[in-house]
């Protein structure tokens, strides 16, 4: 059992993830479908429908958790789509295709994104135990008006951490960028 404060701060956070990621993906759709044919895992034909059925996952799964609608099957689905990302990237990772953008952001000011890493992996895995921790049983307590002043401060503050968090993890690839010299052979 988990308290159901923690259970709303998981849910609205991973609501406001979903929301924000496909925002993003509808608002540069060809970005988006180009990045998705970066990864070589899709035949060509698959793609742009791939794209656009991602962005409408990710809106049905921000809707269903911020709606709290069957917390299970939404943290099953939010799992399940994670693991696709997770495995996606993995499978680019395990092929030395490391300099593509991850798409998990396009990137600050439209410029060059996130690339593949190991880092990405464990942020999804964390991701994704968040997910599964949201559908715990709720353990028997009445929220308060306190509770949702307090879950709306650590919403913003769940946010800023994330927002932070990939933020060290673009410094943390400019950083390993400056320390090895680039080699051509590793861009295909």
């Amino acid at each position: 059992m988990l308290d159901p404060l923690v259970i709303k701060l998981l849910s609205l956070a991973l609501a406001l993830l979903l929301a924000a990621a496909a925002w993003r993906k509808l608002t540069d759709p060809v970005r988006f479908r180009g990045i998705l044919a970066a990864y070589r895992l899709l035949p060509e034909a698959l793609v742009t429908p791939a794209a656009w059925l991602f962005a409408a996952l990710e809106i049905g799964m921000a809707v269903t958790w911020a709606l709290g609608w069957n917390p299970a099957a939404t943290a099953a689905a939010t799992a399940a789509l994670l693991g696709v990302y997770t495995l996606a990237i993995g499978l680019n990772l395990l092929r030395g295709r490391i300099y593509i953008d991850c798409g998990c952001g396009f990137g600050a000011s439209g410029g060059s994104g996130q690339q593949l890493s190991s880092r990405l992996l464990l942020r999804n895995v964390l991701l994704v135990a968040a997910a599964l921790a949201a559908a715990l049983p709720p353990a028997p307590r009445q929220l308060l008006l306190t509770d949702y002043i307090g879950l709306a401060g650590a919403c913003l503050v769940l946010a800023l951490l994330y927002l932070g968090a990939n933020q060290l993890l673009l410094n943390a690839q400019a950083i390993d960028s400056w320390r090895k010299p680039q080699s051509g052979s590793n861009r295909t």
